[in-house]
């Protein structure tokens, strides 16, 4: 089920990722939805209190690789450690923002407004709108982060099979004469290119191998947006945890060859989050409940690679969450500034310091 899910984000991630007559910067937003277990994932490796707040889900020293100054990555994430090996995964740890909200969607919805509480925009569709560009979205419904007045994202249901996809309602919807040109060109162009994809694509569970087709597919986008969902793990994570983090490290890692081998990694960056990370103990039902702080991940030819900020320390907890170091906004106004070339703060409402995690 994620696997087919994630195709599906990933082909609209190199949909929008592709190269137009005048050479662009890129970003893809991965959304890691259901609130990622940030301390499962990134694993500090020799800290007493982990394994006393984690008895059964602690990971063992054979469970976790790409080791570095005290911290490691779950097992699970392996298909992507080319890509940190060559330092061009960058992971920010201890990520969050004040008074954290451990609801989905109002947590999702602070991150997608920056923390801007009134505003009727996300932080995406107000950089777009200012400076210019397309978006796509994959998911069911147009994501908060890309709205705004006077912008127009191509938003597309997931390409589920058999059904690849039904074009009668996405015509009705895009192709309507009160659509602007733009927008109705955008879509022709991405509604051809899918139709070669459904026509060739390996069967769906053969997750790398589809994803390596996709690069054919090229429609004119600066920003792409997708949800990548099952990290809501309350119970049995063990086993969902390592799934779910597999699917995101093999498509990364099938995103990461054919972006380098058609010479387009170094105009393209991934951003990676998650709406909160989880409690810092597991729960009775051998899983994790809804937290705080987590990590973000960067991708890209132009990224620092390496870890960056602190780990959320485990012997000071705020009610059993892990504290935020890093503001999220501070990511944004980093991808903003050094890599969308846009005004941080008009964006975001105010000035955050951006992170030294791009080249």
């Amino acid at each position: 089920m994620y696997r087919r899910s994630f195709l599906a984000l990933t082909a609209a991630s190199l949909l929008s990722a592709g190269v137009s007559a005048t050479p662009t910067r890129r970003l893809i937003v991965i959304h890691l939805f259901g609130g990622n277990d940030g301390l499962n994932t990134i694993v500090p490796l020799n800290h007493p209190r982990y394994r006393r707040l984690r008895p059964t889900l602690a990971l063992s020293a054979d469970e976790i690789v790409g080791t570095k100054n005290g911290l490691g990555f779950h097992r699970a994430l392996s298909p992507a450690l080319p890509i940190w090996e060559a330092g061009r995964l960058a992971i920010v740890n201890g990520v969050g923002y004040p008074g954290p909200d451990r609801s989905h969607f109002r947590s999702s919805a602070i991150w997608e407004t920056a923390g801007r509480p009134t505003a009727d925009s996300g932080w995406l569709g107000t950089c777009l709108a200012k400076n210019g560009g397309a978006a796509v979205s994959l998911d069911p419904t147009l994501p908060f982060s890309l709205r705004d007045k006077k912008l127009q994202p191509l938003c597309l249901p997931r390409l589920q099979s058999p059904k690849f996809p039904d074009w009668s309602a996405i015509d009705q919807m895009y192709r309507a004469p009160e659509q602007p040109a733009h927008l109705r060109a955008t879509y022709d162009r991405l509604r051809g290119a899918t139709r070669r994809l459904a026509r060739r694509a390996p069967p769906s569970d053969a997750f790398p191998q589809s994803l390596k087709a996709l690069c054919d597919l090229l429609p004119d986008a600066r920003v792409a947006h997708l949800r990548l969902g099952g990290f809501d793990t309350h119970s049995d994570q063990r086993k969902r945890h390592a799934e779910i983090l597999h699917t995101l490290a093999e498509g990364l890692a099938t995103l990461w060859r054919d972006l380098e081998r058609r010479g387009m990694a170094r105009d393209t960056l991934v951003i990676g989050w998650s709406e909160f990370g989880r409690r810092a103990a597991e729960n009775a039902s051998g899983g994790t409940d809804h937290g705080a702080a987590g990590p973000l991940f960067l991708m890209g030819n132009g990224v620092r690679g390496g870890f960056h900020g602190e780990i959320p320390s485990l012997d000071d907890l705020d009610d059993g969450d892990l504290k935020y170091a890093v503001d999220f906004r501070r990511a944004y106004a980093t991808v903003l500034e050094r890599w969308m070339g846009a005004d941080a703060a008009a964006i975001l409402g105010r000035r955050f310091e951006p992170l030294n995690v791009l080249c």
